[in-house]
């Protein structure tokens, strides 16, 4: 079982409005899916003497604290990730772990009313687990102000997909996430189908029509790669 979208929300520093767009995609998935969605939320808090995953309901929905804001705004299970950062890789296996377990019970249960078209989307909110889980899309907000960068932020906003400042309009946002899932979903499949450095054109076809996107966005992508497509109709070769 894997996650539909992984989303991580990184940003220059504390109060730049992470949480706020956290609660802002929540809500925007749910709207659009509805129950055919269940979202994960984790956020991460950097601790110096000791490390554990938090789910307590009653932690998590304590009044003020980001949790709560997330639970709030419609995530179906929310953590808080407080660790070390030399535990950080071990904590964010065990994060995925509960949340692949959790996963496998909704689907397997048959008083669960689901089918196959259930979307699973985690979102993740904090610099170093997101550098740390590197999912799909990576969000980084930043700001007009230059000094007082959080280090941690440095080594994610190089690895970040979309950089957003504000103002910026939630609906820009949800096409920017839409078309860097495309185009990574592309690249995977192209990889795993090519064959030292080429493809067949009717397989790069196949991509194209999996992923309901125009043959010649493959063949770009395949370009960037430097996959040779053979015998190419697409135009790219």
């Amino acid at each position: 079982m894997f996650f539909s979208l992984s989303i991580g929300i990184g940003g220059i520093r504390s109060g730049v409005g992470k949480t706020y767009l956290i609660e802002s995609l929540i809500a925007e998935l749910k709207r659009r899916y509805g129950t055919a969605l269940k979202i994960f939320a984790a956020k991460y808090t950097r601790t110096s003497l000791y490390s554990c995953i938090i789910k307590d309901s009653s932690v998590i929905s304590q009044s003020g604290k980001d949790t709560s804001r997330m639970k709030k705004a419609g995530a179906d299970f929310v953590y808080w990730v407080k660790s070390t950062d030399k535990d950080l890789p071990e904590i964010g296996n065990n994060l995925k772990n509960i949340i692949h377990n959790i996963m496998e019970d909704i689907s397997s249960n048959k008083n669960t009313v689901l089918n196959c078209n259930t979307k699973y989307v985690l979102i993740i909110e904090g610099n170093s687990l997101v550098r740390i889980m590197r999912p799909d899309v990576i969000i980084f907000l930043k700001d007009d102000i230059k000094d007082n960068i959080k280090p941690s932020a440095k080594s994610v906003i190089e690895i970040a997909d979309i950089v957003l400042k504000k103002p910026y309009n939630l609906e820009d946002v949800m096409a920017e996430i839409e078309n860097v899932e495309i185009k990574k979903k592309i690249h995977q499949l192209l990889q795993e189908r090519s064959n030292s450095g080429r493809i067949t054109c009717t397989e790069a076809r196949k991509i194209a029509e999996e992923l309901a996107v125009p043959y010649i966005e493959v063949g770009r992508i395949a370009n960037e790669l430097n996959i040779k497509i053979r015998k190419c109709e697409l135009g790219c070769f």
